[in-house]
């Protein structure tokens, strides 16, 4: 439908509509005329079609009022009166995405899918769950926090706080980073809602009552304060008309003033210090983080902000970066801290820098050393290259349209939010030509950069120097005082409170256990299922026995590389040090030049060049792919700059003893930070290499194993014997005979890429090299158990089972989808407050894995894992529930992808034999899965199968779990 400006479409008035020539879409502006609601859409022929609504939420304190509200509003609504509408929805839909987010002012509610009947069914559950939520107090109770007995129907027991959000939050609050992100609010915006913990501090969130609760909803949540947003070649007055009937015609205008104004500016800098908690037995140097942070421009400016933006990445954007290389050449500390870089996500932007792992007296260095690097450069000037490069990384960014991460509907609603809810112009954060072009005759005029740090940075007074220290009792005093404050509490109680609270408990127990009526939920059936998607044809050539394979799809003049060496015969000692090896082989210099002038030729000619592992089942069985891959992307222009950076990186290499103990540094920092928010697939890594030969590589190369490691490389400080294995991984991967190499393009300069890659190919050396593998062996059958400072656990049972051919593995794969909805849920989060609990089976690997994540429970959650099996032995199975399991796998089978993905996809898969036909018929398996199905696979390798056990959490609670569970567990610390 074409629209203009001032034309009425139902009950909106279309305010503005401009081209988007990079989406080959459109640009619409609209405003319902009797609510205010705000409505921008993006038409463009994308499939994937995406909505989003987001409502400017503004909490005055730490209580995770906005954050409990956005998980009890997705609790239950007046048409769809169900205990947990949202995750029913999940296994009734084909959703390529589907959640909700609190940021520290705002929430959004976003979903997309690619099916037109799922985008309307979500779409009547979102609008629902938004504006008629039931925000029953139980609800209050579950998600956010209630008393409960230790054992719930003794009032006699000890008092405890129970909760999703509150154990959620516990968790996410666990790690340094997440201190010295909240850390940047309250010291930057002492006075406003940034101060405040918009997702709860757990010592507040009990502070919240169900009334406020249903406050914050009444004047957060109303249409005048509702800005939506749609994405995709979707009907929108259909949309529009179903918005109008569902929700906006119910009510009526009222004046919503939820402004948040400037910050009051400081006289003078300022200092701010945190602490974090870290146990006794851990390591102790080096363990703190500062950070400089500045207040800078409204992001509502567009100009500004895209100046600053694009200042961050000259100052920080790549190891060359004069910022980012002054802070590690320093060697005060051993990476960029938590942090570093501009934040658009409060009103006004911040710029901060700084460093990991310093001690805590060298914090007033770190802030020298920003500032006299600032001056000097303002002083002597900036290279222009180094401003030219991070140009190019923004007209990069611009022009692609990617899946990866996240889809592109939602990166497009994600990006506009800035101008939509903060005033300024929504249209300008998505092409932002006339904002570059500006600042490029503002460049051409003189030092328009350099005069911008002296403004907003060195003369800016609005600054703190954060520092996030170690408290080595702050576990223990955070627990102590949690306990003493339920024990006055409980002291309190009369006999009459305490049997209330006993009486909560049961209720809430049963309504957890019900059998909900979810006839009221739309759904899709399995005949709105679609085929495999259409097939990715490529054309293949064999140079010196190395295939290439050129896949030409709309990449929108984009180019992406990636080249696969195979490990498998590398000696098996130096497996352990691969994911060094990747993190250092982008970041290094080469014989002829070093790591930063390196660094600035990838950040002038591609938009980014990285590698990895990763440990791969053949199809047929038997085997396994081990491969070492780098990946890029340039612009087609910059193809001939593209594969020579490719080709040095290959041929010379140099590990340089400096620069690989400064990237150390920063692995170490990096893995250590990953271990709390990726705790659950550390743990299912941990239990996994109890089973099978490659899950043993994986867990060496990505797992735990490789976090103890870097750490202990990090203490030895050998970089001689280190050098020399990196030099060893090198000669044996980079030889022309080891590789196989994937383009894909939109096809036009093929013939010009396959002979700068056959180029390349002929400077590598051909020789065969020979390893020492060694055959990998499981550990023995052990529990494991690792700690750590973190207050939750993240639990783990993983199952052998069998491979991706097997007859079975479409039934095993519909079995994890249906333990989740049908048991696991219910139990681990609903009942256990773990924030998440799920299944698992890895078809390709021939595994089945039940996990927990921010689980408050070790002992009773691993009874879980066993019950959940029972239930599915003994219990009933409704086809209702086994039709939304498919459902779900359908969805992962043939995932959303777009061009840069699709090609390695198919050429990476037809490697390890998962052919297109073989998906297509493992689908079509999945779709006939019945009841039998599902209780032979469960009795045949959960109830009777060989199984793995490993849990990760703090010293205390592994001790009680490993006693309650007859000391079964191997323990060790991380």
């Amino acid at each position: 439908m074409s629209v203009t400006p001032g034309q009425t479409i139902g009950g909106y008035e279309v305010l503005r509509k401009e081209p988007l020539e990079h989406m080959e879409g459109e640009y619409i502006e609209l405003v319902h005329t009797k609510t205010s609601a705000r409505h921008i859409h993006i038409a463009c022929p994308d499939d994937n079609k995406t909505f989003g609504v987001l409502f400017p939420t503004v909490p005055k304190d730490s209580t995770g009022v906005a954050h409990i509200l956005e998980h009890v509003v997705l609790a239950g609504s007046e048409r769809f009166n169900v205990r947990d509408p949202f995750f029913s929805m999940i296994s009734r839909s084909l959703k390529t995405f589907m959640n909700a987010m609190t940021a520290s002012d705002a929430t959004v509610y976003p979903f997309s899918t690619r099916n037109t009947k799922d985008f309307f069914n979500l779409l009547e559950v979102y609008l629902d769950a938004c504006f008629f939520p039931r925000i029953a107090e139980d609800s209050f109770k579950q998600e956010g926090h209630r008393f409960e007995f230790t054992d719930a129907g003794d009032p006699n027991s000890n008092l405890i706080y129970k909760g999703v959000v509150f154990n959620e939050m516990k968790g996410a609050m666990a790690t340094p980073a997440a201190v010295l992100g909240r850390g940047i609010g309250k010291a930057l915006f002492p006075e406003l809602t940034y101060a405040n913990n918009s997702g709860g501090a757990p010592e507040n969130i009990p502070d919240l009552t169900w009334e406020q609760l249903r406050n914050f909803h009444a004047v957060h949540y109303h249409p005048s304060n509702a800005h939506f947003f749609t994405y995709g070649d979707i009907d929108l007055p259909v949309v529009l008309q179903a918005i109008e009937k569902q929700v906006l015609s119910k009510f009526d205008r009222i004046e919503v003033d939820l402004t948040i104004p400037d910050v009051n500016r400081f006289a003078e800098a300022r200092f701010h210090e945190l602490s974090y908690a870290l146990g006794k037995d851990e390591n102790h140097a080096k363990k703190s983080q500062a950070l400089v942070g500045w207040v800078t421009s409204r992001v509502s400016d567009s100009f500004e902000t895209l100046a600053l933006s694009i200042l961050s990445r000259v100052l920080l954007g790549n190891s060359s970066s004069p910022l980012q290389k002054a802070l590690i050449d320093s060697g005060i500390g051993e990476a960029l801290a938590d942090g570093t870089g501009l934040h658009r996500s409060f009103r006004e932007a911040v710029f901060a820098a700084g460093l990991k792992g310093i001690e805590p007296q060298d914090a007033a260095k770190v802030q020298d050393l920003v500032i006299d690097t600032l001056e000097q450069l303002v002083t002597e000037g900036i290279g222009k290259e180094q401003i030219d490069a991070a140009i190019h990384q923004v007209e990069i960014e611009e022009r692609e349209v990617s899946n990866a991460g996240a889809p592109y509907g939602l990166i497009v609603f994600m990006t506009l939010l800035r101008g939509y809810f903060y005033g300024g112009d929504p249209y300008k954060s998505l092409r932002f030509d006339e904002d570059l072009d500006a600042i490029k005759a503002q460049m051409a005029k003189g030092a328009f950069f350099e005069d911008l740090i002296r403004r907003w940075m060195l003369d800016n007074t609005h600054r703190s120097l954060i520092v996030v220290s170690p408290d080595y009792d702050l576990e223990n005093k955070t627990l102590a005082a949690e306990q003493d404050k339920l024990a006055k509490i409980q002291a309190s109680l009369s006999q009459q409170e305490k049997q209330t609270i006993v009486e909560d408990a049961a209720r809430l127990k049963d309504a957890q256990e019900a059998k909900q009526d979810l006839s009221s939920l739309p759904t899709l059936e399995l005949s709105d299922v679609p085929a495999i998607s259409d097939d990715v044809v490529g054309r293949y050539v064999d140079v010196s026995s190395n295939r290439i394979g050129f896949y030409s799809l709309p990449t929108n003049g984009l180019t992406y590389i990636d080249i696969r060496a195979d490990f498998s015969q590398l000696d098996d000692e130096l497996k352990d040090y691969l994911s060094l090896f990747s993190s250092a082989v982008p970041k290094m210099g080469t014989s002829d030049e070093d790591y930063a002038k390196l660094a600035q030729r990838i950040a002038a000619s591609t938009g980014g060049i990285s590698a990895g592992n990763s440990v791969r089942p053949l199809a047929s069985g038997g085997g396994f792919l081990q491969s070492w891959q780098i990946s890029g992307k340039s612009l087609a222009r910059n193809h001939a700059a593209f594969i020579s950076i490719l080709n040095d990186l290959l041929t010379s290499v140099d590990f340089e003893p400096k620069r690989l103990k400064d990237v150390l540094g920063q692995l170490k920092g990096q893995k250590e930070a990953s271990v709390v928010p990726a705790g659950t697939n550390y743990a299912m890594l941990l239990a996994s290499a109890q089973l099978s030969r490659p899950s043993v590589l994986n867990e060496r190369i990505d797992g735990l194993s490789s976090v103890g490691l870097i750490k202990r490389l990090v203490e030895d400080n050998d970089m001689s014997t280190l050098i020399d294995k990196m030099d060893r991984i090198r000669d044996y991967l980079f030889r022309a005979n080891n590789l196989q190499i994937c383009v894909t393009s939109d096809g036009r300069d093929e013939e010009e890429l396959r002979g700068l890659i056959e180029t390349l190919l002929s400077n590598l050396p051909s020789d065969v090299a020979s390893g020492k593998e060694e055959a990998l062996k499981p550990r023995m059958l052990k529990p494991q158990a690792r700690t750590t400072s973190v207050p939750v656990a993240f639990n783990a049972k993983v199952f052998s089972t069998v491979g991706y051919t097997h007859p079975d593995a479409p039934a095993l794969k519909v079995l994890a989808p249906f333990m989740r909805q049908t048991y696991l849920h219910r139990e681990l989060r609903e009942k256990g407050g773990a924030y998440g609990g799920f299944a698992l089976s890895d078809g390709e690997g021939g595994s089945f894995s039940m996990a927990s994540h921010r689980d408050p429970n070790i002992t009773r959650t691993f009874q879980v894992f066993d019950d959940a099996v029972a239930e599915v032995s003994k219990g009933d199975i409704d086809r209702e529930d086994i039709k939304e399991a498919i459902l779900t796998v359908c969805g992962a089978i043939d995932p959303l992808e777009s061009p840069d993905i699709k090609g390695k996809r198919r050429f990476f898969g037809d490697l390890a034999g998962y052919t297109v036909e073989l998906r297509r018929a493992f689908k079509q398996s999945v779709l006939e899965v019945g009841e039998e199905d599902l209780r032979r696979v469960a009795d045949t390798y959960l109830a009777e199968g060989k199984a793995a056990l490993a849990t990760i959490s703090n010293p205390e609670m592994v001790a009680k779990a490993n006693e309650d569970m007859g000391n079964i567990f191997e323990i060790s610390a991380i």
